[in-house]
Order: C-alpha cells, then sequence, then structure tokens
C-alpha cells in the first residue's frame, strides 16, 4: 500500500499534506515486517527474516486427550519473543465443553470445576490470532500443538512454525531423551515444566532462545534457513575419537581434555561421566568451539566424585585453579545483580541494577546472579510492604492512587519519609539479609494456602513463584555472607528422600541423602558434622563453595528449608519442616497445580 493509503485506511490521518511517508516510517522502524518497495509499504516474507530480529510466539496447548480428532483444548499458553525478551504473554483456561478425563487431570491439575466458567475455543481463538499475526510460532513438538489448532479453527494458521523437539535434535544430539524437561535441564533452564500452558510455553521459550544461539553458530541466519533445516545441512563434527569414552566410568564426576602435551584443554562436570563425553566424540551439539576442542583432544582423564554436586563443586575449584583455554565461562565471575534502595530519594522504591551500576550511597542487597530471582523478589516485596506505587506528590490534590486506597502505598496512607525509611527500607534491608521478616513471609505462605484451598489455582502458583523468588534471594545472601554452621533441607529428585547440606565459612562440611523417616540417621549425622566444622579451612578452601551449593538448589531443589546448626537436635526439626512443607506441597499439587 501507498503511504497515504496507510495514513488514511489505518491511521485516520487522511490530510497529511505530504507527511504521510514519514508518519508511516516512524511507526514501522526496525520492524523486519514492513519493507519499503519503491515507494510503497509490504509486508515481508517472514522466511527471509534474520532470527535475531524477527517477533516469536512460543506456545503449548493443554488438552483433554492426545488426538485432535477427538480431544479438545482446554488451555492456552504463549509468551512473545522480540530480540530475545520477552515482551507479551498470553494465557487462558479454556472450556472443552466435555468432561476432563481423571488422568489428565491428575497430570496438569486441570479440573472440569476449573474451566466451567472458561470461555469456549471459538472465543479465545480470534484473541490467539490477533496475538500471534506476523510472528514465527514456535513449539515443543509443534505437530501435536498445530493440530489441536487445526481443528479447532477448521484451517491452519498461516504462521511459520518452528519445532524445538526437531532443532534439538539437530543441533544437540546424543541425548537419551528430548522431551522438553530433558532438555531443558540439559541446557541449564531453570524453570521447570509442569503440564500447565504457560508454565511450559515458558520453558520452551527460554530453551528455544539457546537453540536460537546454537543456530548462529552453526552459520543459520534466517528464518528461511531455519525452516529448511535437515540433520545433514548441519555443519555436525564428524564421530571421531570414540575410543576415549570407551572404558569411562557411568557415575558422576569432573572430566579433563588434555592434548598431546598433557596440557589440560577443557574441565566440565557429568552427572554421568562416560555417557557426557561421548556426546563430544559422537559428534558434539554443532558449535564451532567444541571442533576445535575436539580436534585437539589425545587423552581423557577423569575424577569421580559420588555425587553430582561434589562434581559442580570440583568443577568450579579445577577452572579457577587450571584457567583450560576452553573454559570461558569459568574463568571470571558473571556480572551480577543488586536490589538497590536510592536513599538520596524521600521514598525510595527497590529496583534491579546491574553490578556495574551498583551506588555506594544507596542501600545495596547483593550481588545476585539471577536477575529474574530479583524480579520475582522485587513483585512479591510489593505484597509485603507499603512500598511507594505513585509518581506524583503523595497526597495530592486526587487523593490516594490505587494501591493508597487499597492501604499498599505507604506515602499516600500518610506515612512520614522518617516512618519508610525505618519501616520499608529498613524492613526490605532486613528480610533480604536473613536478619529478620519471617513474620511477612509466612503471611505470603498462608495466603497462598487459602488461595489453593479456593481453588483460585492460578493466583496460589504465582504467589507460590513470587514467595519462592523472595526465598531464594534471601537465602542466597544468607548462605553466603552468613558466618557460623548453616544447614539445609531440600527434597530430591528420589521419592521420600531428602537432601542434608550442613556449611560453615562458605565451604560444604557435609552433604548426604535420607529418607523422611530415619530421624536416627539424621542425628548421626549431624553431629557428625558438627565435629568436623570445628577443622580449620585449608588455604583456598571453600572458596565459592556456597555459591555452588546455591545455584545447585535454585536447579534442582522445588523448595528448601535453611537454619543455623547449633546441635544435631536443630537439623532433625529442619527436616521435620520440610516434611511438613513437602505434603503442603503435594496437597496443594493434588488440588489443581499439576506435577
Amino acid at each position: 500500500m501507498s503511504p497515504e493509503e496507510v495514513a488514511s485506511g489505518f491511521l485516520s490521518m487522511p490530510d497529511l499534506n505530504g507527511d504521510a511517508r514519514s508518519r508511516v516510517e516512524l511507526l514501522t522502524e526496525g520492524d523486519p515486517r514492513f519493507v519499503w518497495d519503491e515507494g510503497l509499504l509490504r509486508t515481508a516474507d517472514l522466511g527471509g527474516c534474520a532470527l535475531r530480529e524477527v517477533p516469536f510466539v512460543v506456545f503449548d496447548l493443554e488438552t483433554t486427550g492426545s488426538s485432535a480428532k477427538e480431544g479438545r483444548i482446554t488451555e492456552f499458553g504463549a509468551v512473545k519473543l522480540v530480540g530475545g525478551e520477552v515482551r507479551e504473554k498470553f494465557t487462558t483456561l479454556v472450556n472443552p465443553e466435555r468432561h476432563i478425563d481423571p488422568f489428565v487431570t491428575r497430570l496438569t491439575g486441570i479440573t472440569d470445576e476449573m474451566v466451567a466458567g472458561a470461555p469456549k475455543v471459538g472465543e479465545v481463538l480470534p484473541l490467539f490470532e490477533e496475538f500471534v499475526e506476523g510472528t514465527v510460532l514456535v513449539a515443543h513438538n509443534a505437530r501435536f500443538d498445530c493440530a489441536f489448532v487445526e481443528a479447532a479453527r477448521g484451517a491452519s494458521l498461516p504462521n511459520p512454525v518452528l519445532d524445538t523437539l526437531k532443532l534439538a535434535r539437530m543441533l544437540v544430539p546424543g541425548l537419551r531423551r528430548y522431551r522438553l524437561s530433558s532438555l531443558a535441564t540439559h541446557l541449564g533452564v531453570r524453570q521447570v515444566p509442569n503440564h500447565r500452558a504457560f508454565a511450559d510455553a515458558s520453558v520452551t521459550a527460554e530453551v528455544f532462545v539457546k537453540l536460537l544461539s546454537l543456530l548462529q553458530k552453526v552459520g543459520v541466519g534466517t528464518v528461511g534457513e531455519a525452516l529448511a533445516l535437515k540433520g545433514s545441512k548441519l555443519a555436525k563434527i564428524k564421530p571421531q575419537k570414540q575410543h576415549l569414552a570407551k572404558d569411562l566410568p557411568q557415575t558422576p564426576g569432573v572430566y579433563y581434555f588434555l592434548d598431546k602435551d598433557g596440557v589440560v584443554l577443557y574441565v566440565g562436570k557429568a552427572k554421568n561421566l562416560r555417557s557426557r563425553v561421548r556426546t563430544y566424540f559422537n559428534g558434539g551439539d554443532g558449535r564451532r568451539k567444541i571442533g576445535r576442542l575436539v580436534e585437539q583432544v589425545a587423552e581423557v582423564s577423569v575424577r569421580e566424585t559420588g555425587t553430582e554436586l561434589r562434581a559442580l563443586i570440583l568443577e568450579a575449584k579445577e577452572i579457577r585453579r587450571l584457567l583450560p583455554r576452553f573454559n570461558s565461562a569459568g574463568r571470571s565471575d558473571r556480572p551480577g545483580w543488586f536490589l538497590k534502595l536510592d536513599t538520596a530519594q524521600e521514598y525510595p522504591v527497590p529496583e534491579r541494577v546491574p553490578e556495574s551500576e551498583a551506588e555506594k550511597e544507596a542501600v545495596l542487597i547483593g550481588p545476585y546472579r539471577s536477575a529474574r530471582s530479583v524480579d520475582a523478589c522485587t513483585e512479591a516485596l510489593g505484597r509485603i510492604f507499603p512500598i511507594r506505587r505513585c509518581d506524583g506528590a503523595p497526597g495530592g490534590p486526587d487523593g490516594p492512587c490505587f494501591y493508597g486506597q487499597l492501604g499498599r502505598c505507604g506515602p499516600c496512607n500518610g506515612m512520614s519519609p522518617e516512618e519508610y525509611e525505618r519501616e520499608v527500607v529498613g524492613g526490605i534491608s532486613a528480610l533480604l539479609r536473613g536478619e529478620g521478616g519471617e513474620e511477612h513471609l509466612a503471611a505470603l505462605v498462608a495466603e497462598r494456602s487459602r488461595l489453593a484451598r479456593a481453588l483460585e489455582f492460578e493466583a496460589a502458583a504465582r504467589l507460590r513463584d513470587l514467595i519462592a523468588g523472595i526465598e531464594r534471594v534471601r537465602f542466597t545472601r544468607t548462605l553466603v555472607k552468613s558466618e557460623g554452621l548453616q544447614a539445609i533441607v531440600a527434597p530430591s529428585t528420589e521419592p521420600e528422600v531428602f537432601e542434608v547440606f550442613v556449611l560453615s565459612g562458605g565451604r560444604l562440611v557435609a552433604h548426604e541423602s535420607f529418607s523422611r523417616t530415619d530421624a536416627g540417621a539424621v542425628r548421626e549425622f549431624a553431629a557428625s558434622a558438627l565435629k568436623l566444622a570445628r577443622r580449620p579451612l585449608a588455604e583456598g578452601q571453600g572458596a565459592g563453595e556456597a555459591r555452588v551449593v546455591a545455584a545447585y538448589l535454585r536447579r534442582r531443589a522445588p523448595f528448601f528449608e535453611a537454619a543455623p546448626l547449633a546441635v544435631a537436635g536443630d537439623l532433625v526439626s529442619l527436616v521435620g519442616r520440610a516434611v511438613e512443607r513437602s505434603g503442603e506441597e503435594e496437597a496443594d499439587a493434588g488440588a489443581g497445580k499439576g506435577e
């Protein structure tokens, strides 16, 4: 269309007097979906757009069954990615107008009662079509989800579709399984899929961002190239040197790649040493750096550690000690994030800032490695403290702001700057530094349980995630900075089993797993750990161990309990609290939040 037609037909601006082109350019600048062609604006062929520029919608569905011919959609979940960042979200339950099988309810947590008042698919589809217009669709096992959409609307969507399952099989060869959960774990995605549409779409989006990086590394730059990919077209490494992995143990540990002169080229960790090392010599993951590494490897040595956690700790130590040239990620700490309260303001509000912008005159809490945890924590703080919500003068001529009317904006409710500094700034600092505030967290947990009992499962799940965010920020700070003996208890991946960690002065003193009923063994373990903690630290021992444990728990544990350890009975009580909380989590999941 001409710019005049766009201005008149879409913008209701018919009289621009020759200024239509400049106005339309302002609206479409930087948007890869539009191009100028001999003075006319036309929509671009998404297949020719660069992967780094095109908008994507990553989506997932929950359904009543596995067949699109017989099943119906019960939930939509989607996120819109622009430049690798989430810009918009779409999520809704759907009334399938039929009974949901008990097996599906157990799997997803979606009940007939939850969808009874939800919109029907005919109402949801136009909203979803509007949300995905002009984007490339992404899904894990996309054929399944697209089949249900096609069955519901009577035709397929016109959008190009990328499948993370197919991409992963080409870009990350050698995995035993390519389920979303297995792929997320392998690629280091911290979120866990739980058979709810929006959560699974969010996990798929993180996986897709990782795969985009691998696509670029193998020379795939456009949507069309990604759509046309076949396994044979990838620049994969030819299988070679497989004999180097043949006799390795199938246990957790650390592996070392050495060149012909015995120089360590790379250090890595694995839950299964043979399986992990074999992936390098079976073709790696398509990255050119891995190809260069494999070419230079002449020998592989390993150190068994017994547990994955010990492997993580040893890997971190060895990378710092040896500085292998292929371990770029371990040579220096990643940039951190601080939660900042600017005391130059009368009523400071918490905000996330990068380590490079941390100001000494402000109240700073951190550093933390996860920006997402800090953001979730900040949102949760707004539920706990009357943080300033309005930009104007408190108590202005228009009266309290919306949050002030709810009693959740301190200045609007008459709080003086001195009171705000004491109760809000001081309270946030104490809570996140582990120096108090437990009653605030307890109130949030009680509200989450109330929402679950009221069958408001989505609100309860959101509050659960916010609580987890604030707990993880608080826990990391406490674990890394605190003195004395600290004990942590978290559920293991094995059913009915809990992992117990004891740390002192930043080092991991002891780590063991116990069944939830074995109080005697827990008491003996605690007594032994108390004795070990009295031993002096060797030079360099403990450096970074607390951070490794914190990262391990963030990735593996749905929740954890932590407390100082003075006598063996303290640990027994801590395990008891973890068992009780585990029961609450299981009850919530059974009520409708899914696995």
